[in-house]
């Protein structure tokens, strides 16, 4: 297919908070409660608790672009490394994996990536992908900077940095950042 390129999504954050791996694993594994503290996310229901790291676990997701489009996800728990990895597969609106990474940035502080690699899955979606590819990256963006300022808040800490990029364009708050 001609525009198959412009419906799967590379897209990575990476934010330094001023506070402990551990800390912030207590937050990262409760998405139940991530509404109360990240704009843009209506709602997260638990599906399936999965095993006792949480491999299997399923939660549904609801998600408001704020721009007139809601998308709807599955995350099905699929890799634990406590305090360092936590991965799920998309399913839904948009299929594909999604990773949290954290790693330590000095004695009090990590940094924490998000890799979202995923296709679009509904057909409107699909069908404006070539036209609308940037908007749907930016408004991503936009809910994960909503995210990162809400996280922060919600472990009583700094949000000292936040970078964000994909395939089409480098995104940063950090005037240094090249």
């Amino acid at each position: 297919m001609r525009w198959r390129g412009a419906q799967r999504f590379v897209m990575i954050s990476r934010w330094r908070l001023e506070t402990s791996a551990e800390r912030l694993w207590q937050v990262l594994t409760r998405p139940t409660l991530w509404s109360g503290w990240w704009p843009g996310l209506q709602r997260v229901d638990e599906l399936a608790g999965g095993d006792r790291d949480g491999i299997g676990a399923r939660h549904a997701f609801l998600w408001r672009s704020g721009v007139g489009y809601s998308v709807q996800l599955v995350m099905r728990t699929t890799r634990v490394a406590p305090a360092r990895e936590l991965e799920a597969a998309a399913s839904g609106d948009l299929q594909g994996i999604g990773l949290w990474l954290i790693e330590a940035d000095g004695p009090h502080a990590v940094r924490l990536t998000y890799r979202w690699d995923v296709e679009l899955r509904r057909p409107w979606m699909r069908l404006l992908a070539p036209l609308l590819r940037s908007v749907f990256a930016r408004r991503h963006f936009a809910l994960m900077a909503g995210g990162a300022a809400g996280l922060a808040r919600q472990l009583g800490c700094r949000l000292s940095q936040r970078e964000e990029w994909s395939a089409i364009n480098r995104l940063t708050d950090d005037p240094g950042a090249s």
